[in-house]
């Protein structure tokens, strides 16, 4: 199937067109909300914070800023945070594409900033609507992967699944990711022994005995009451089921910063300290989106419902979920937990539902607003 892309200034290749609305404190998040809200067609997402300036939130706003689906940018700030409104303003414009920034104080209020900040969206809705198209190739694409409300069948279908489609779309050129380190405790030499080279051998298992270690140190681990009632019976269950979402692939290394990978193929993100927008499942999504991933698959046994900025491929194989999977799943991987479909076969349908999310198919996440940041 063809995939026509939005072209941005630096090159990269978007597969959804919209104007980035950005705050820079929550005392900006009122006025910047009631735009977003009077404009179809923009995203709101913002700096998690007051009036301190912090290296990790404040270089996450600025790489979502410059992702391929913002075809332009307006950065709405108070005027006296330490994240100020025109430093975010210059960093997103080293992209190209077309930014503004515009502060509550010098505007003279809310009224004031709402007009004004109207006049520029109008202007940045109508020039991202002329955006040039070029066709995609798979190998374009970035896909990060999530887990959330993990079950039973998590592990035995939904994970693996994607863990074939990873293969084929890195086989394909692409890139794919996913994260949650804590959730892997006991594989550090498992994927240690798929890494490029023994320095990211070395990374990973320090990544994860970190991650044991902190775990361990704070009596708490990856585990929740619905994993429990999802029929998981141990945090060593829900580890192994997390590592099939990693493929099979070589391990290229740890995204520890935010910013494209540096090259394609299999990547562990782990996000910059303290720099979470949101918490929950839908974090996870926005950091794989501040690595500049296109798509996020999101893996659900109990039956999360959130997404996040980016599209969001909801896949769940409890038996037990039916209406879940009617009004909220994209992908129905219960034939796997039925005996009637392969995770291989299963595995090239959900590669080619990328394929169709890639080209302008809509997803349930998206279609219901489901864009937490």
């Amino acid at each position: 199937m063809d995939i026509l892309g939005y072209r941005r200034p630096d090159g990269q290749l978007g597969i959804r067109n919209y104007v980035a609305i950005i705050y820079t404190t929550h005392c900006s998040y009122v006025v910047a909300d009631k735009l977003h809200r009077m404009f179809p067609g923009t995203q709101l997402f913002g700096y998690p914070g007051g009036c301190a300036l912090r290296e990790g939130p404040l270089h996450k706003i600025v790489e979502l800023g410059k992702h391929s689906q913002y075809g332009a940018a307006l950065v709405v700030g108070l005027g006296c945070e330490g994240t100020d409104a025109y430093m975010v303003r210059d960093e997103i414009a080293k992209s190209g594409k077309p930014v503004e920034a515009i502060k509550i104080n010098e505007a003279g209020g809310d009224i004031k900033l709402i007009e004004q900040g109207s006049r520029i969206l109008v202007k940045m809705l109508q020039h991202i609507s002329l955006a040039e198209r070029d066709k995609m190739e798979p190998a374009d694409l970035i896909v990060g992967q999530e887990c959330g409300g993990s079950d039973a069948t998590s592990g035995l279908a939904s994970n693996p699944i994607t863990g074939v489609a990873a293969d084929l779309l890195i086989e394909a050129g692409g890139t794919y990711m996913h994260a949650e380190a804590s959730e892997l405790m006991g594989c550090g030499d498992i994927l240690a022994a798929r890494a490029v080279n023994e320095q990211v051998a070395q990374e990973v298992r320090e990544l994860i005995e970190e991650a044991e270690r902190r775990s361990f140190e704070a009596g708490r681990f990856s585990w929740g009451y619905g994993n429990i009632l999802g029929g998981l019976t141990s945090i060593e269950e829900k580890s192994y089921g997390a590592l099939t979402k990693s493929g099979t692939k070589p391990l290229q290394g740890i995204l520890r910063t935010y910013g494209r990978p540096p090259r394609k193929g299999y990547w562990i993100q782990t996000g910059e300290p303290g720099s979470g927008t949101f918490h929950g499942d839908p974090e996870g999504i926005n950091q794989f989106a501040a690595c500049g991933a296109h798509i996020g698959l999101f893996t659900t046994g109990c039956g999360s419902t959130t997404g996040g900025l980016i599209p969001v491929i909801k896949v769940i194989a409890n038996v037990n979920r039916r209406q879940l999977i009617a009004d909220n799943a994209d992908f129905d991987a219960t034939p796997i937990i039925e005996g009637t479909r392969t995770i291989q076969e299963m595995g090239e349908e959900l590669y080619q539902e990328i394929l169709r999310v890639a080209a302008g198919k809509r997803t349930k996440s998206e279609i219901y607003q489901h864009f937490e940041a």
